[in-house]
Parts: C-alpha cells; sequence; structure tokens
C-alpha cells in the first residue's frame, strides 16, 4: 500500500474518533433535555401554582439552555469548519497521490529506459570484449612474427657475415690469381724470347674458360724431348673439359700452367707449361686446380 493511502487512512480514524465523542455527548444531552422537558411538563400541569416562583428559575434554564444550543451550534460550526478543512487536505492529499502516481509512471518508465540501456550496454560490453580479445591475439600473433623475423634478420646478417668474410676470401684469392697471372705473363713472355710463340694448333685444342672450381692430384708425369704431359685424378664424371688451363703447384709453390687435351672418365690429360724451366720439376702428388672462369 503506497505511504499516501496510509496517511489518509490515518487521518480518516482520528477524523472518526473526534466526531465520535461529539455525537454520543449530543444525543445524550438532547435525551437528558428532553426527560427534563417532559418533568417540567408534568410539574407545569401539577404545580401551576408554583409558576410564578419558577419562572425565574425557567427563564435561567432557558438562558442556560440557549447558551448550551449556542455552544452546540458553535461546535458544529467548528465541525464543519475542522469537516471543510479535512476535506481540503483530503483533496490535497489526492493531488499529491495523483502526482505520486505520476511521478511512480515516470519514475517506471526511466527505470524501463535504463534497463533497456544496461542490456545495450552489457551487449556493447561483450562486443568489445571480444574485439579485445581478437586484438590481443593478433598481437600475439604480430609478436610471434616479429620474433621470427628477428630471428630470421639474425640469421641473414649472420649469412651476410659469413658471405662477406667469403667475398674477401675471394677478393683475396683473386688478387694473388692476377699476381699469379702476371707471374705467368712474365714467365709467358721469358718462355716466348727464349723458345719461340707457342703454338695453340699444335695439339687441336682452344682454350675453355672453367665453369667451376675444383682441386686434382697429379697421378703420372710423362716427358719427352719438347713438352711435359701431366696425368691428373679428375674426368669428365668430374666436369673436367678439354681446353681447361689448370694450376699446378706444390703447396704454396707455383709450378706452371696445365692444359687439359684429352679427357676420360675419372683420368685427364694435360700439357705443362713451367713457370721457370730452371725449377724442379712437377712430381706425382702435386695439386692441380681450377678456377671458375679462368
Amino acid at each position: 500500500m503506497h505511504v499516501l493511502t496510509k496517511i489518509f487512512i490515518v487521518l480518516v480514524a482520528l477524523l472518526t474518533v473526534l466526531l465520535v465523542p461529539l455525537v454520543v455527548v449530543y444525543a445524550h444531552n438532547e435525551d437528558n433535555y428532553k426527560a427534563k422537558y417532559q418533568s417540567i411538563e408534568s410539574q407545569l400541569s401539577t404545580a401551576q401554582n408554583q409558576l410564578d416562583s419558577a419562572q425565574s428559575l425557567f427563564n435561567a434554564e432557558r438562558t442556560r439552555l440557549e447558551a448550551m444550543r449556542q455552544d452546540a451550534e458553535r461546535d458544529a460550526r467548528d465541525l464543519r469548519a475542522e469537516r471543510d478543512r479535512q476535506d481540503a487536505e483530503v483533496r490535497q492529499l489526492e493531488g499529491r497521490l495523483t502526482t505520486a502516481e505520476s511521478l511512480k509512471q515516470e519514475i517506471f518508465g526511466k527505470l524501463a529506459t535504463l534497463a533497456s540501456t544496461l542490456e545495450a550496454g552489457q551487449q556493447l560490453t561483450g562486443t568489445l570484449v571480444g574485439e579485445v580479445r581478437d586484438l590481443r591475439k593478433d598481437a600475439m600473433q604480430s609478436e610471434t612474427r616479429r620474433v621470427e623475423l628477428d630471428d630470421a634478420l639474425r640469421e641473414k646478417i649472420s649469412q651476410l657475415e659469413v658471405a662477406i668474410a667469403a667475398r674477401r676470401m675471394l677478393e683475396e684469392e683473386l688478387n694473388q690469381l692476377r699476381d699469379d697471372h702476371a707471374q705467368a705473363m712474365d714467365t709467358l713472355r721469358t718462355y716466348v724470347a727464349t723458345y719461340g710463340a707457342i703454338r695453340d694448333n699444335e695439339f687441336n685444342l682452344s682454350s675453355v674458360p672453367s665453369d667451376r672450381d675444383m682441386q686434382a692430384a697429379v697421378l703420372k708425369v710423362m716427358r719427352s724431348a719438347d713438352r711435359v704431359l701431366v696425368e691428373i685424378d679428375a674426368g669428365s664424371r668430374d666436369g673436367v673439359r678439354e681446353g681447361w688451363t689448370m694450376v699446378v703447384a706444390n703447396g704454396g709453390t707455383f709450378i706452371g700452367n696445365l692444359r687439359i687435351i684429352e679427357v676420360d672418365i675419372n683420368r685427364s690429360t694435360g700439357v705443362l707449361t713451367l713457370e721457370d724451366p730452371s725449377m724442379a720439376a712437377v712430381q706425382i702428388g702435386h695439386s692441380a686446380t681450377a678456377r671458375k672462369g679462368r
């Protein structure tokens, strides 16, 4: 039950409590007055002779009754005024009750709107949580990919460093080969000055550049009056071709250039041009090296 309704019921109960004693008193006084009036009528009929002496008493009693009547009318007016005031209060309470009902409906509407807003907020929160989880998953995948890329980068850097070191070694070897080539050209010029020009058609063979780096060992040395033939342990199976020019050396000592003139499956034979004819000749076990592009 609403609190305004409870207040209204309490006020009605208080008004009832106030009116009941007044009604009881009025009814009691009316009966009493009626009894007294009848007694006076009987006395008046039986005691006419006492009328004069009782007239003053009657007038006094009438005056008192009039005063009581006026008091009763005044009380009635007061009660009517009190009733009007209470009616006004009741109407005021009814107006407040109507206002309270409107306010209650407004509050219910706001509560419904708030509930809808909370539901939408919960849905939005769920969506945001899902998006955050997806973003976290993507971030973890990106971090894993970044670590993999870092590892790959470090590996590539390591490979690059190895390649740079290998390039430096190749540059050093190239410089050494250039030096060897310059020495070989000097030796060739000396040879030409001493023995005359070298004839390539002597062996019916043209120069062919090597397509790979390779090293072989000298297996046999065959000498004649005008040339030195050398057989090595590498053939067509190893990629050796006729026309190659290989460098024959004993460790770090350059001996001469070997021109390949015959190739077998696992053996090859070439003509050796000595770097210095006065030096020790080629021997079995010396190395024959081919450089790619030479």
